[in-house]
């Protein structure tokens, strides 16, 4: 089994010089942490023993050179290059990606610009990734997608394979809130793409939730147990914090670290990349008003700032910069001395050893991001405490703070909060620093990059392949659906009952708009046509809807779930059996007063049956209302003669001893039929596949456990089936 890993950039960067390609590592955590996953692979119980990553070079390629730096590429990293112009990338990267899709999931608003232009380049460049995937994917291959520039690719790929496909967002997921700030057409294009994987990955449970609720409320589709239920494929959304290598970090040999010429100065240790979501300006001010309330440190402590450029064309970055600089000089002429400089500032990044060196060094780590998915630099930071001695300060508003909780956590908004922090931390006994760096180095050496990766690819695989198993011995394939179509043609009497909505019409959101199409009254015209062949239409609407829908139609008519019956030919409704209303007393007080609890709920009072919907009302607090609905509901019709009905946005109740299977029973009681096809699409339909004789094909309509013999996966699947038969 080969993983087939998919992200914005290749593990990396290739440049020509003087008509030479030379080829240095990519940047990141993401390629930092993956790298280590993948070095193991082969040496544990997986079943991964391959894998190939996808990805952008990170520069333009002539086209001549495309074939011999595939090759190379893919000999040398077990890479495929994902070859795209660098216009186009600006566009998509420092425009879509950076200046809108990352200020919003940052929660930094004011910073977000939509450009429609910016857009378009980015759906053009996941169409040119699945173009890519596509050539280069195998049929048992999994696919695992990476971060926020990928975001349609899943929904894209699923269009055209199988495949078990996972996506990992590496930055926050915001809040329903935030997130409908985006442009209407990509917020709802991103989620779409998104439920495309059968897996999609957050670093925390807030992201997870916060995705749920976007799903939900802009797309209105539920989720149980955090499984959303798509018609070709289940999608799940887990939570999955990305660790780090922490044996590298632990036990890596680095030369001692000087930054001042007196060692008896504490450090603090500020690493970070230059972005306006880090809070760097925040913790600069933090650190001069540290400076102001406790005069008693000056001379003794003071701020290594390590700042990586990042995004350096981007003008929001270059005002950063420009704020960062005057504000080192301001601290360093306010408080400095001749021997004393308040604020070492390197603007630069630096390798890991020389990293850790500074790790070990330091006697405070802050890192203070105003909000951030992960913050990989926290891990690092405690798991390079080989004496475990060392006080990480810490933003509430990182993914880490959920695991570092022994750390000092903080509101980076607060100044004050900062400033008393670094006072705090730098007296913390060591004692106490060894015992809380104890606890979080055993939580994150349990939990680390392998693991992480392991958790996701194996929840992937086994999340695809029990969905795929339970269901795939149902699906109507090819040869199945040949045999049922051969047996009809073959048969001398034959009845086709099928369901309204859901699988003759498509569920609308309002229930009016479910008319008939003209294709479909011609369609069950000819169907009922043929020579001794039964139409029966089963639905839970009214008698009066379905006579002007489908009243001149000579076919068998059902409505309120087999309360009435119209028999073809004739034009009068009659009862299945005797029924009582009298239950409704009961039933209509208590909806009126859920109808007076959710606005845009509304009761629709039929003969011997009352319907709830709610597909006007805001669709979250109808979710959370329903159940307790639908128990205050059971809780009273077992002890009256009435049951309750689940069904698309609508909760029904009808007279008990009247469902789909007692009526399916009617029918089929009049003839011996030598063939029989049910077709449902709800909940209501189970009695009628259970009911049915062994003979019989009972299809549903939908990826869901059912009673069915068969599935098939949507609505417009129905509607070939029946015109297959009409031929």
């Amino acid at each position: 089994m080969r993983l087939l890993i998919v992200s914005n950039r290749l593990p990396v960067v290739v440049s020509k010089d003087n008509g030479e390609f030379t080829m240095t590592k990519s940047a990141g955590g993401l390629v930092s942490g993956m790298s280590d996953f993948l070095a193991g692979l082969g040496k544990n119980k997986s079943e991964i023993k391959e894998y190939v990553w996808m990805g952008w070079p990170g520069n333009s390629v002539e086209k001549e050179d495309e074939d011999h730096l595939r090759d190379r590429v893919r000999e040398e990293f077990n890479a495929s290059p994902v070859f795209l112009s660098k216009k186009l990338m600006d566009k998509v990267y420092l425009g879509f990606c950076n200046r809108t899709i990352w200020p919003l999931f940052h929660y930094f608003p004011n910073y977000a610009r939509f450009d429609l232009e910016f857009w378009e380049e980015y759906k053009r460049m996941n169409e040119i990734f699945r173009d890519e995937v596509l050539k280069e994917l195998r049929e048992d291959d999994i696919i695992w997608i990476h971060d926020y520039h990928l975001m349609l690719l899943p929904a894209l790929l699923r269009e055209k394979v199988q495949n078990p496909i996972g996506f990992f967002l590496h930055i926050p997921f915001p809040s329903y809130e935030m997130y409908r700030m985006l442009h209407k057409e990509s917020r709802t294009a991103i989620l779409e793409g998104l439920i495309g994987a059968d897996l999609v990955g957050f670093h925390t449970h807030d992201y997870t939730q916060h995705f749920l609720r976007c799903v939900l409320r802009i797309l209105g589709k539920e989720n149980h147990m955090g499984r959303i239920s798509m018609p070709d494929h289940t999608v799940e959304a887990e939570t999955f914090p990305m660790g780090i290598d922490f044996n590298k970090f632990n036990t890596m040999n680095v030369s001692p670290h000087i930054t001042t010429k007196n060692p008896k100065r504490k450090m603090v240790l500020s690493v970070d990349r230059l972005d306006y979501s880090k809070g760097i300006i925040n913790r600069l001010k933090g650190f001069e008003l540290f400076l102001e309330k406790n005069p008693e440190w000056i001379g003794k402590v003071y701020l290594n700032m390590i700042v990586v450029p990042s995004r350096t064309g981007v003008g929001s970055y270059k005002k950063i910069k420009s704020r960062l600089d005057e504000l080192v000089g301001q601290i360093n002429g306010n408080f400095g001395s001749m021997d004393w400089t308040p604020v070492i500032y390197q603007y630069t990044s630096l390798p890991h050893k020389q990293l850790i060196a500074q790790y070990r060094k330091s006697h405070v780590a802050l890192l203070t991001p105003l909000r951030d998915g992960m913050n990989l630099v926290a891990k690092e930071y405690i798991a390079s405490l080989r004496d475990q001695k060392g006080v990480l300060i810490l933003s509430e508003f990182t993914g880490a703070a959920k695991e570092l909780s022994e750390s000092v956590i903080i509101n980076p908004n607060n100044i004050d909060e900062i400033a008393d922090s670094i006072s705090e931390a730098l007296v913390i006994p060591v004692k106490d620093q060894i015992r809380r760096n104890k606890i979080m180095q055993k939580r994150l050496k349990r939990y680390d990059v392998t693991k992480w990766a392991n958790d996701f690819v194996n929840a992937l695989v086994e999340n695809t392949r029990v969905t795929r198993d339970s269901l795939s011995k149902k699906f109507l394939d090819p040869e199945l659906y040949k045999k049922l179509v051969s047996e009809y043609r073959g048969s001398k009497n034959r009845i086709v009952i099928v369901n309204y909505d859901g699988t003759l019409v498509p569920f609308t959101k309002y229930p009016a708009m479910a008319e008939p199409p003209d294709a479909l009254l011609g369609l069950l015209e000819t169907l009922d046509s043929q020579v001794k062949t039964d139409i029966v239409i089963i639905s839970g609407r009214g008698k009066d809807e379905l006579d002007e829908w489908l009243g001149e139609l000579p076919i068998n008519l059902t409505a309120e779930h087999g309360s009435w019956i119209r028999e073809a030919g004739r034009k009068e409704w009659r009862l299945l059996k005797p029924l009582s209303s009298e239950w409704k007393d009961e039933v209509i007080p208590i909806l009126e007063m859920y109808t007076d609890r959710l606005p845009g709920s509304f009761i629709q009072e039929r003969d011997y049956s009352v319907a709830w919907h709610y597909h006007r009302a805001d669709i979250e607090q109808a979710s959370q209302l329903v159940k307790e609905v639908n128990d205050h509901l059971l809780s009273i019709t077992t002890n009256i003669s009435a049951h309750v009905i689940h069904g698309s946005k609508v909760i029904e109740v009808s007279n008990s001893g009247i469902n789909k299977g007692e009526l399916a029973m009617h029918w089929l009681s009049r003839k011996e039929y030598d063939f029989i096809l049910a077709i449902g699409a709800g909940w209501s339909d189970e009695l009628l596949f259970q009911t049915m004789p062994e003979h019989a094909w009972s299809v549903k309509v939908g990826l869901s456990q059912t009673a069915a013999k068969y599935i098939i996966k949507e609505q417009k699947d129905a509607i070939s089936l029946l015109r297959k038969l009409g031929e």
